[in-house]
């Protein structure tokens, strides 16, 4: 089946439920038109990959503890930690104005016009969020952490294009990177949870 042919059978598909949401999402034109159980579920990979980043640390080699507040990523306080606290931020909240369309879809179904066009607007704007702005940052912070495992030679080629930027080096503020981990797979996890439970809620509409 082609692309357009698919294309066809979402829109034939949206045409047929009878729903006006899923009839002006398919037929929206936007950079972030994914539906709205799929952005949840991309918020909560995204969540669990920032928390990664705490196993990352552990498997540094030794050559890179000079570069390091300390070789315990529990107690460590990394300046790139911080791009990913900013980052999984993003994303939980963006999660959360998500939630809150899905539930006031649930609730008022089914929408008027007008009610429709605003949640898609909103899922657009938490799609935005979620890829240009917390997602990203959390890429790079991610990027970043891969980079600490090809040792400290690869760290400090880093730091020396980077002018003396070292981004495992003390952060202003002392949150523990153990902290940022704990609290990105808690996020992730309730992210899925809840996009799991919003699905079945959609089913029953």
């Amino acid at each position: 089946m082609t692309a357009d042919e698919q294309s066809d059978d979402r829109i034939t598909a949206a045409v047929l439920s009878g729903s006006t949401y899923e009839q002006a999402r398919v037929l929206r034109h936007s950079l972030f038109g994914q539906p709205l159980t799929r952005q949840l579920s991309l918020q909560g990979l995204l969540l669990a990959l920032l928390g990664t980043t705490v196993p990352l640390y552990w498997l540094f080699p030794e050559s890179v503890a000079p570069y390091l507040t300390s070789t315990d990523p529990m107690t460590a306080t990394p300046k790139v930690a911080m791009l990913g606290a900013f980052g999984g931020t993003i994303v939980f909240l963006s999660s959360v104005l998500l939630i809150g369309a899905a539930l006031y879809r649930v609730e008022h179904e089914p929408l008027t016009e007008s009610q429709a066009r605003e949640l898609l607007v909103l899922e657009d704007f938490t799609g935005g969020l979620t890829i240009g702005m917390g997602g990203l940052a959390i890429l790079v912070t991610v990027l970043l952490f891969t980079m600490g495992l090809f040792g400290g030679d690869v760290v400090r080629s880093y730091v020396q294009t980077m002018g003396g930027h070292n981004p495992f080096g003390g952060s202003e503020y002392d949150i523990p990177h153990g902290d940022l981990g704990v609290a990105a797979l808690t996020a992730s996890a309730l992210v899925l949870a809840v996009r799991w439970h919003v699905g079945r809620l959609f089913q029953e509409l």
